[in-house]
């Protein structure tokens, strides 16, 4: 598991991104896996692919593998969520799908309109659709956070997320 963590960070594009689907193969068959995957520290390289360079290729491809490793890793790990978003690594995560559910919707649109049809397509539609659901998600995911977790009792210079959660709820510290 090491030398996989190790291609993530050092690794050139197609390395990082096969490194990334193995450690996500590796992490889905089995929970001694998974647990050999998380203390090989390999969230952390992991949430800096979701950083895509959106002109390459190999970055975006590598950011998908990423994503879906993680996707493995956290699911039904609260501990490991929470210090995940702490890093702001659910920032990272919620941008790599808004901005492929945007490129989808921006082709489908671009298509409908050469085509002369009228009203959203159905990728537009999701878009919408998706944009609605992640922000009742990452609401309650910022309350949790500020309110219950690790921003609670933060000042908004030691916790710039909760500080903007705070003035948009009318809350106070």
């Amino acid at each position: 598991v090491l030398p996989l963590t190790l291609l993530l960070t050092w690794g050139a594009g197609a390395a990082k991104k096969q490194a990334a689907s193995a450690l996500g193969a590796l992490a889905a068959a089995s929970k001694a896996n998974r647990d050999a995957v998380v203390e090989a520290e390999a969230v952390p390289p992991l949430l800096s692919l979701l950083q895509v360079d959106k002109a390459a290729a190999d970055g975006s491809a590598a950011a998908i593998e990423a994503a879906s490793a993680l996707a493995t890793l956290l699911s039904g790990d609260e501990p490991l969520q929470a210090a995940v978003v702490a890093e702001d690594g659910l920032a990272a995560i919620a941008a790599l799908l808004r901005d492929g559910a945007a490129k989808a919707a921006g082709e489908a649109h671009r298509r409908r309109k050469e085509e002369g049809a009228e009203g959203p397509s159905p990728e537009e539609l999701e878009l919408k659709q998706m944009r609605e659901q992640h922000a009742a998600a990452w609401e309650a995911m910022l309350r949790a956070w500020c309110e219950e977790g690790g921003g609670v009792g933060k000042t908004d210079e030691q916790s710039p997320l909760c500080a903007k959660w705070r003035a948009k709820n009318d809350k106070e510290l």
